[in-house]
């Protein structure tokens, strides 16, 4: 390591509190979002410690040292940040805002020193600078979609645990609501568990509740009626309400007869039917 490349690591050391109040400073109001310049004291000084520790760690880069705290780094906040559902858009936007102040820390360094830097220094650290910054705001992005990739599995397998079961209104009658997207079903053994759970109750009928469904493809709207198909062959017969149109020319297209099916616009409607 040169004496420029020391005396510029010092030197932005410094002014690291600068630097973290600068950018501070540019923060906008942000609804729901960390980076909001509406913040609680708390959580700007969580920020500024956060930000500190980056410059830090891009600081010692260009004295040669690797990039694996920096690893550790964006880890450790891509997880924070996925975790609290703030959009990954915004901490890329804030990575680039804090690059230019990183940046023009440097231009500070070069004016201080013009007869003593040469342009070959010059463009070592801005290449030494961006490389950091690309491959922390990579390294992030890796770990925030890995982090967000397994709280969308938890909820689908959430919302299949909930919606799957069979709930039973009286002896002989249970209600299947179904909410979210039916692809989500799709790896959940949703026949099996629908069948098995209707015969350990003992149905004779088997309302299914579709005004929760958001949307169904065609696979999922004749996995459906297959199933509908598998009570029959039970003995348990299907009632479905709050069947939408699209599932209804689904059904057509794929030949399925609804002429045989009880059908009722309301849940509720089913349930006041079957009951009385």
């Amino acid at each position: 390591m040169d004496e420029m490349t020391k005396k510029l690591h010092d030197f932005l050391l410094q002014h690291i509190n600068e630097m973290s109040q600068e950018w501070l400073d540019s923060r906008e109001v942000e609804e729901n979002s960390i980076y909001t310049v509406d913040a609680s004291s708390e959580t700007t000084e969580y920020l500024r410690e956060q930000n500190q520790y980056f410059t830090c760690t891009i600081a010692k880069v260009l004295t040669g040292k690797s990039l694996e705290n920096l690893s550790d780094w964006a880890q450790k906040v891509a997880t924070s940040r996925a975790q609290r559902g703030d959009p990954l858009y915004q901490s890329i936007k804030h990575f680039k805002k804090f690059r230019l102040i990183f940046l023009k820390q440097i231009e500070s360094f070069f004016y201080l020193h013009p007869s003593s830097i040469t342009y070959e220094d010059l463009f070592l650290w801005n290449k030494l600078v961006n490389e950091a910054f690309d491959r922390t705001i990579e390294l992030f992005t890796v770990y925030y979609e890995q982090v967000s990739d397994a709280q969308s599995h938890a909820q689908k397998m959430l919302i299949s645990e909930l919606s799957t079961p069979v709930i039973s209104i009286s002896d002989t009658v249970g209600v299947l609501p179904l909410i979210g997207q039916i692809n989500d079903y799709k790896n959940s053994n949703f026949a099996e568990k629908v069948m098995l759970q209707a015969k350990e109750l003992n149905l004779s009928c088997l309302i299914m509740d579709l005004s929760g469904v958001s949307s169904i493809d065609t696979m999922m709207t004749n996995e459906l009626f297959q199933v509908i198909k598998m009570l029959d062959l039970l003995g348990i017969e299907t009632t479905i309400t709050g069947i939408r149109p699209e599932i209804s020319l689904t059904a057509v297209q794929l030949g399925i007869d609804m002429s045989t099916l009880r059908t009722y616009g309301k849940l509720k409607d089913a349930v006041d039917k079957l009951l009385h």
